[in-house]
């Protein structure tokens, strides 16, 4: 029997996001002695793992929705999706983020949107669903989930670069109410100068906001 039971990624390809696994110290070992040996596809532990395991079982895509919208889905499909992402009470036992996740975008839309090779896997609706999670989380750990200030001015970069390729889905011409982007918790807050070391050259027409230090 396989040692490894998970939703599919792409063709034979499996998603190592959420997995039904057969303890095995035999396997660890196996894994262990020729992790330096075989080449993972994408680096990481999905890719090692997929080399290994080439025979497993599938469970039911719901434990495990990725959150993507393919080349070929059609208008009906990324309906359905979208129902799916949004549904209340919840029809999908896990939603999972790819691209950029929630907590590194700003809460009021999908960042993915500004950046085209990411913007397969944009949904406002999936992420306004994880920031009602987030919400419902302890003060304390919602502090994890606070910007830097290089991922603000990177976000910033991709807003204006979406500007300038003038993306007919208009999430760049939107202003940011997320309090995140004037709270800081670094010694270095002026994430606005950071862009020049992206290529920004003229900050005239910035639309960007002074990050403040927090007071806590």
């Amino acid at each position: 029997m396989p040692e490894i039971t998970a939703t599919g990624n792409n063709a034979t390809l499996f998603n190592s996001g959420v997995m039904v696994i057969q303890p095995s110290n035999c396997t660890f070992q196996l894994l262990m002695d020729h992790i330096n040996e075989i080449t993972s596809y994408n680096g990481g532990d999905q890719g090692y793992l997929n080399e290994i395991f080439t025979w497993w079982h599938r469970i039911p895509k719901h434990m495990n929705f990725l959150k993507h919208f393919w080349e070929g889905d059609n208008e009906a499909v990324k309906a359905k999706k979208t129902e799916l992402f949004g549904a209340d009470p919840p029809i999908l036992y896990v939603l999972h983020y790819l691209g950029l996740k929630p907590w590194l975008c700003f809460r009021d839309y999908d960042c993915n949107w500004n950046n085209p090779v990411m913007r397969e896997f944009a949904s406002d609706v999936a992420h306004a669903r994880w920031w009602k999670v987030h919400d419902k989380m302890p003060d304390n750990l919602q502090s994890y989930c606070l910007l830097r200030s290089r991922l603000k001015a990177g976000l910033e970069w991709d807003r204006r670069q979406a500007e300038k390729a003038n993306f007919d889905d208009g999430h760049w011409r939107r202003n940011i109410t997320d309090p995140r982007l004037n709270t800081c918790f670094e010694k270095f807050c002026f994430w606005e100068s950071m862009l020049l070391h992206w290529g920004e050259k003229n900050q005239k027409n910035s639309n960007a906001v002074p990050a403040t230090r927090s007071s806590s």
